[in-house]
């Protein structure tokens, strides 16, 4: 189960790695919308682990840096509630293939503690965005692949700027 969705992950990464940009999608034909740059997101989310079978919360922020309308680089930093508290940096790759879709993959670090050692897992989530003004807001939804398998769902706000 984890080698397919790894495998697919990978895949998945790849195939939008490779992907251009079409010039009816260019930056002249966003002319109203504002210059890329960075993006603020905010997310409360729950994360199940089958293995385990329970859930725990956690809080999520990412900046990102928009190189153009499709694409950015950025970090991830989670805070997870378990017994003790865990936290996780994720370097980011942010992919918009529509305006209401971000794609965003990469490895993640869980950082060690007393009871834990650093693991690295890929990293793949979607956010879907509804545009409100400045701020972007919906649901999240992802998972987390590596020697532990952990799906996440949850809200996020953002703001460009």
């Amino acid at each position: 189960m984890k080698t397919t969705i790894l495998t697919l992950a990978f895949l998945f990464a790849t195939a939008l790695c490779s992907a251009q940009e079409h010039p009816e999608h260019s930056e002249t034909s966003h002319k109203k919308e504002k210059d890329p740059g960075f993006e603020i997101v905010l997310s409360g989310i729950g994360i199940y682990s089958p293995e385990h079978k329970h859930w725990n919360s956690a809080i999520e922020t990412h900046l990102t840096y928009w190189t153009t309308h499709k694409w950015a680089f950025g970090v991830g930093y989670s805070i997870i509630f378990e017994d003790e508290l865990e936290h996780e940096i994720a370097a980011l790759v942010s992919h918009k293939p529509y305006k209401f879709l971000t794609l965003n993959f990469g490895p993640s670090f869980s950082l060690p503690n007393e009871h834990k050692d650093t693991k690295v897992s890929a990293y793949l989530e979607s956010e879907f965005a509804f545009h409100v003004g400045e701020i972007h807001f919906g649901p999240t939804i992802g998972v987390l692949a590596g020697e532990d398998f952990r799906i996440f769902g949850g809200l996020h706000i953002s703001y460009e700027f």
